[in-house]
C-alpha cells in the first residue's frame, strides 16, 4: 500500500530534502546542494516565489518508508502572464518502481484538477527561471551548478503515465582551454569588434558596489530580451534582488557581462562557478564545522563554469554580439582559471544558439526533457 502524505511539518520538510541522499547513496555522478541552502529555497518567509504563487509538497511512503516526493505548483504569474490555465510539478523524486510514481502523479492530477488547471507541465522547480527539465540522456556525467539530476527511469515512468514531451534542452560542454579558432572565426570576431566600437557599444562587467543600481536595468533588460523565449516568465524585483544578492555571494564580477549602447543596456551574458565541483566533497549535505572547512578549501579549485544565460534585444541580435560575448567570457573565464564547462539550458529550436556554440567548439553532453499532461482527459 502506497500513501501520499502532504509536508507539513519541519520534520515532514527534513525528510523532503533529505530523500534523494538516500535514493542515491550509490550514484557516483550525484551531488546535493548543502541543506541549508535547500531549507532556504524551501521556506515559505524567505523565498519570494513563494509571495506569488501557491505549492503543496508531498510524500509518499511504501511500507512506512518514504520512497518518493514531489512538489505541486500553481505558478499565479504565469497564469496572468500566459493565459494558460496550466500547473506544474517539481523536485521529483521515486524509487524504481512505478506504483510509487503513479501514485504521486495521480495526486498532481487530482490537485491540478482542483485547482482549476487544465494542463500539467514539468518537472520545473519552481519555475523555468530555475532548475527544470528531466534528464534523459548523459547520465554518465556528473550536472553542473543549478542543473537536474535524476534516476533514468523517470522518462519512462512518466510516458508510461501519459505525459508527452513539450520541448527538449541540451547542455553543451566548452573546453576553453583546448579551443583554437579557426581563421574564419577570428576575422567574424575583428570584424564584430569593429562593428561594436563604430556603434559606440561597449561591454563591461557588472559593479557589485552598485548592484542596487544595476537592479532595475537589468531586470527590465533581463524581462524584455526573453521574452519572446518558449516557457519564459518575467522575473518579479523580489525574485531578481533575492537571486542578484545570491549571485553576488560566488559568482566574480569577471562572469557577469553587460552588453551597453550609450551607456544603456543592450545585451548580457552570465556565467556561474561551478559550485558542484565544491559540493561533490559534501557528500552528507551539511555544513558542519568540517563541511565548512571542504567549502572554502575547495572553494579555491573550481575549475568548471556554466554559462547561465544570454539576452539580447531585439533590434541588436544577428549583429554577432553574442559570438562575441562567448569569445570574452572564454577569457574571462580563463583568467579566473576556469578551463571548460557547460552552456545550457539551449532549447531544441533555438538554431542560432546551437549554431554559435558549435563555431566556438561546443558539444552537446547533455539532453532534458519538460513534459506536459492534459489532467482533465487523463484517468486516475
Amino acid at each position: 500500500m502506497i500513501e501520499i502524505v502532504e509536508v507539513k511539518s519541519k520534520k515532514d520538510l527534513k525528510k523532503f530534502i533529505q530523500f534523494p541522499d538516500f535514493l542515491y547513496r550509490d550514484d557516483p555522478c550525484y551531488i546535493t546542494e548543502p541543506h541549508l541552502f535547500q531549507k532556504t529555497l524551501f521556506d515559505r518567509k524567505k523565498n519570494p516565489f513563494f509571495l506569488h504563487s501557491r505549492v503543496d509538497f508531498f510524500l509518499a511512503y511504501k511500507e512506512n518508508q518514504v520512497a518518493g516526493r514531489i512538489a505541486l505548483i500553481r505558478n499565479n504569474n504565469h497564469i496572468a502572464y500566459s493565459g494558460e490555465p496550466s500547473g506544474f510539478f517539481g523536485f521529483f523524486e521515486s524509487t524504481d518502481d512505478f506504483e510509487v510514481a503513479r501514485a504521486l502523479l495521480n495526486k498532481a492530477v487530482s490537485w491540478n484538477r482542483n485547482e482549476g488547471l487544465t494542463t500539467l507541465r514539468g518537472p520545473e522547480n519552481f519555475s523555468t527561471n530555475e532548475s527544470c527539465g528531466m534528464l534523459i540522456s548523459g547520465f554518465d556525467k556528473p550536472p553542473i551548478v543549478m542543473m537536474p539530476y535524476n534516476k533514468p527511469w523517470y522518462n519512462d515512468f512518466l510516458v508510461r503515465f501519459g505525459f508527452e514531451k513539450e520541448m527538449d534542452l541540451a547542455s553543451y560542454a566548452l573546453m576553453y582551454d583546448q579551443l583554437l579558432l579557426s581563421p574564419s572565426v577570428e576575422r567574424i570576431l575583428k570584424r564584430i569588434g569593429d562593428y561594436l566600437t563604430d556603434s559606440d557599444i561597449t561591454i563591461r562587467t557588472i559593479n557589485y558596489k552598485m548592484l542596487d543600481q544595476e537592479i532595475i536595468p537589468l531586470l527590465g533588460l533581463y524581462n524584455k530580451a526573453n521574452r519572446d523565449n518558449w516557457g519564459f516568465l518575467p522575473m518579479t524585483e523580489q525574485e531578481f534582488r533575492n537571486t542578484a544578492e545570491q549571485f553576488r555571494q560566488f559568482v566574480p564580477e569577471k562572469m557577469i557581462l553587460i552588453v551597453e549602447k550609450q551607456k544603456q543596456p543592450i545585451g548580457f551574458l552570465l556565467a556561474l562557478p561551478d559550485l558542484n565541483q565544491v559540493f561533490s566533497h559534501i557528500r552528507s549535505g551539511k555544513l558542519g564545522p568540517l563541511g565548512m572547512l571542504k567549502f572554502l578549501w575547495y572553494k579555491r579549485k573550481i575549475n568548471n563554469a556554466r554559462i547561465l544565460i544570454l539576452g539580447m534585444l531585439d533590434e541588436f541580435r544577428n549583429k554577432g554580439i553574442d559570438l562575441f560575448l562567448y569569445q570574452k567570457i572564454k577569457e574571462n573565464c580563463m583568467a579566473l582559471g576556469m578551463y571548460h564547462g557547460e552552456a545550457c539550458y539551449v532549447m531544441e529550436n533555438n538554431l542560432r544558439m546551437k549554431s554559435i556554440l558549435e563555431k566556438v567548439g561546443g558539444k552537446c553532453v547533455k539532453q532534458y526533457r519538460i513534459y506536459k499532461l492534459d489532467t482533465l482527459a487523463t484517468k486516475k
